[in-house]
């Protein structure tokens, strides 16, 4: 949700007694209601009571003033506008009238994107506003100034942006936005202001509330989107949130709340099993008692960027982020220029390399309302922000978007003449020039006991094993089994699912070359005699029995399984496919399992409890006579043969 500045703020003071010279009475009170009303949020009645005013009273220059504000408020551009010439041609004008009226056919051509005019319009307001309206309005004609230069620009060399709007399973006549999507891009969340059953005629005609639809896996179609329902949602507004990449973790913007900190803060929640917990406040280290709005986190849960209007920024709304180190979250960090401006920056949202980041700013070169941006980071800090270009970005405001882990479909919320309502969530292909810097793909599934097939809670690792770091670590879903990570391209991994009482299982997954999404059913197997540990991750180079560097990501889960079940002893098998003799193929499977051992026995496991055995080709698990077959085959396993 982006902070609401109500102009009315801006009215000139109003405490007179009696009325203006010239103005009478009658004409006075109503104008002095429509300034309680307006200051009471009711902008339309407001309106109303104005009409009658200048209807009385055509030359009374301060309701004129009034009705342009609330014009523009309302986004009433071509009543701002008529207001704005009606102002200018009054006959005995002040000059801060004459101000305000350049200011309301500025900001009117802005939005009809008559750029050449409001270049025009706003070089004439900077100077009549000396003096005559305080100094903020100086700066923002000049940066509006500024921005219907870029604007300009930006229509001239267009980009191909082709929204599909999701349609009414999703969008309704009322407001739907801030998307948020899973990794696979087969959940979408987000927020809908529907209307109240009940509900106070002086507060907004709709509540906030969070929803979610996901897609139909026979037609691709959307399905009609749910009520997240409580304990997430509530009689109270709940609006910006972020959820994570797998839709486990929830990071909410609650505002006015008793236990609150400032007037927003952030939250969260889990989804444990098939139940959503109750929001629980980040805390003060987090949130301060100013505004916090807008979270993103990364794919690894790392880093949580989050918009904030705290002391210590640049602008009137920055940019800041908090690392997750050792169980904590850090204090926010201010990401400072050239992403964070004097003007606002909201909605960060990063993308699944952690190094793409989209923004919506009022301040950098755009089109003259929030824009969205993107930027990269990279060995020297984050560059200098590109405009998403027009017509994604228009006159209005365009702050919150989200894309699939691949980065090839966008979701955007915006406000279009052949929407459903005032907000429609579209989908839109991404173009190269703004897609992250480095594609991902994803893994998904579901972990179940070997022989009940029971759902089980397993904690999902992947590792990269060049680096050995380990860049996902999460849990699936207790009641589903279900869970889902995302990976960047360009690197291979290890995957480890494991659960206690277990035996671990092991993927491979090269994406040095491939750009794949994977589907997998992962069968756990309880710790048994018997039970066989199949290694996917264990490297010799050909025709050797070294183990190649990479090997000791697996094999260092192998020693802390078996560090955890003490008493059980293992074999170690080594496996070789159909090529060259049998007793050279016994010879090198034996020499492989030997080498595992003494990297369990260098580890600290006893070397009582190893047995290594070569079993050559004699127990193939395919077929030999393909490559596929044969790359089985190869391969090492640990068994469980007994307890001491």
């Amino acid at each position: 949700m982006r902070k609401v500045v109500w102009l009315i703020g801006l009215v000139v003071g109003v405490g007179w007694a009696q009325p203006p010279k010239g103005i009478s009475k009658k004409a006075y009170e109503n104008f002095l209601q429509a300034v309680r009303l307006a200051q009471m949020r009711q902008p339309e009645r407001a309106l109303l009571a104005l009409e009658e005013v200048v209807q009385a009273e055509p030359t009374y220059e301060e309701a004129w003033i009034l009705k342009g504000k609330l014009h523009l408020q309302l986004e009433q551009f071509a009543q701002a506008k008529e207001v704005g010439q009606r102002l200018r041609a009054l006959r005995h004008r002040s000059a801060q009238g004459h101000a305000w009226a350049l200011y309301f056919l500025g900001k009117a051509y802005m939005a009809e994107m008559a750029f050449d005019s409001a270049q025009k319009v706003w070089g004439e307001f900077i100077h009549a506003a000396i003096g005559h309206m305080p100094n903020r309005y100086q700066e923002e004609g000049a940066r509006l100034f500024s921005q219907a230069q870029s604007a300009a620009r930006l229509v001239k060399e267009p980009v191909p942006f082709r929204p599909t709007n999701l349609g009414p399973q999703v969008n309704t006549p009322d407001e739907e936005y801030l998307p948020s999507l899973t990794a696979d891009g087969q959940r979408l969340f987000f927020t809908s202001r529907r209307p109240r059953r009940e509900r106070n005629p002086l507060e907004p005609s709709g509540d906030e509330d969070l929803y979610w639809t996901e897609k139909d896996p026979q037609t691709g179609a959307w399905k009609p989107a749910q009520p997240l329902g409580p304990p997430i949602n509530s009689p109270r507004n709940e609006g910006a949130a972020f959820f994570s990449s797998d839709g486990q973790w929830a990071f909410l913007t609650l505002c006015d709340r008793p236990e609150g900190l400032g007037s927003c803060d952030l939250y969260f929640s889990e989804l444990k099993g098939l139940s959503w917990s109750e929001p629980r406040n980040l805390g003060a280290v987090v949130n301060s008692s100013a505004w916090e709005s807008h979270p993103s986190l990364t794919h690894d849960r790392r880093r949580l960027y989050f918009a904030s209007g705290r002391p210590g920024g640049l602008g009137g709304s920055d940019i800041w982020y908090t690392d997750f180190v050792d169980g904590a979250w850090q204090p926010p960090v201010n990401l400072g220029p050239p992403v964070n401006t004097p003007g606002d920056e909201y909605s960060p949202m990063i993308a699944a390399d952690g190094r793409t980041l989209y923004f919506a700013s009022d301040w950098h070169p755009g089109m003259g309302g929030m824009d969205l941006f993107v930027t990269y980071l990279t060995d020297t800090g984050w560059t200098v922000p590109r405009n998403l270009g027009y017509p994604l970005n228009t006159p209005g405001d365009e702050q919150t978007l989200c894309l699939d882990a691949k980065g090839e479909i966008g979701y955007i919320a915006l406000v279009r003449p052949e929407g459903l309502g005032k907000h429609d969530i579209y989908a839109f292909p991404l173009w190269p020039e703004i897609r992250p810097k480095q594609a991902a793909t994803y893994v998904k599934g579901r972990v179940e006991d070997a022989e009940t097939r029971a759902p089980l809670s397993a904690w999902i690792k992947i590792v990269d094993i060049q680096s050995r770091d380990t860049l996902r670590l999460l849990r699936s879903n207790a009641a589903t089994g279900a869970f889902l990570v995302s990976l960047p391209l360009g690197r291979r991994y290890a995957f480890f699912a494991e659960a206690p009482g277990y035996l671990f299982y092991s993927g491979h997954f090269d994406l040095s070359e491939r750009d794949t999404a994977y589907q997998l059913t992962i069968e756990l197997e309880r710790i048994r005699r018997g039970g066989r540990l199949l290694l996917r991750n264990i490297f010799f180079d050909f025709d050797k029995a070294d183990l190649r560097p990479e090997s000791e990501v697996e094999l260092d889960q192998v020693v802390r399984l078996l560090k955890e079940n003490p008493q059980w002893r293992v074999e170690v098998q080594g496996h070789t496919d159909s090529v060259g003799t049998a007793a050279y193929n016994q010879a090198l499977s034996q020499r492989r399992a030997e080498a595992v051992r003494q990297f369990l026995i260098g580890r600290g496991i006893d070397a009582k409890r190893i047995v290594a055995k070569g079993y050559g080709a004699t127990q193939p698990v395919a077929d030999n006579r393909t490559e596929a077959g044969r790359a089985l085959n190869r391969r090492t396993e640990i068994v469980f043969i007994g307890v001491e």
